[in-house]
């Protein structure tokens, strides 16, 4: 009887804890993340520090990592202009010195894991 209630319980507490996943992707590449109930977390935690758009820039970050590995494999223009609007995209989480100095896509692709470095914060 202690385990059907038990079981009981633990149904009730993970159904009421419903995740939620956001997901950026482009041709074959693609990143799933969590997205969280803000209002939620924020009555949880008192405030909200770090929420779904540092975590959608992150993703993008990401997605930006697996397009460049893609483009090495096989030089698709849409890869390659779909990486470039991420570089160029006007983050809240991970600002970019781009608008001053231009930087051609070759040293884009041979600096991608500087410049899209999804878990670090930039300035």
């Amino acid at each position: 009887m202690k385990l059907i209630y038990l079981f009981f319980l633990f149904t009730i507490f993970f159904s009421c804890a419903e995740k939620f996943t956001g997901e950026v992707s482009f041709k074959s590449c693609t990143i799933k993340y969590d997205v969280l109930d803000e209002k939620k977390e924020h009555k949880i935690n008192g405030q909200n520090r770090v929420g779904n758009q540092w975590r959608f820039e992150s993703a993008k970050q990401e997605l930006a990592l697996c397009l460049c590995e893609k483009y090495l494999q096989n030089r698709d223009k849409e890869i390659m202009e779909k990486i470039l609007t991420i570089y160029r995209d006007d983050f809240q989480y991970y600002h970019r010195e781009n608008k001053f100095k231009p930087i051609d896509f070759d040293s884009i692709l041979k600096s991608r894991k500087e410049i899209f470095d999804y878990r670090i914060l930039a300035d």
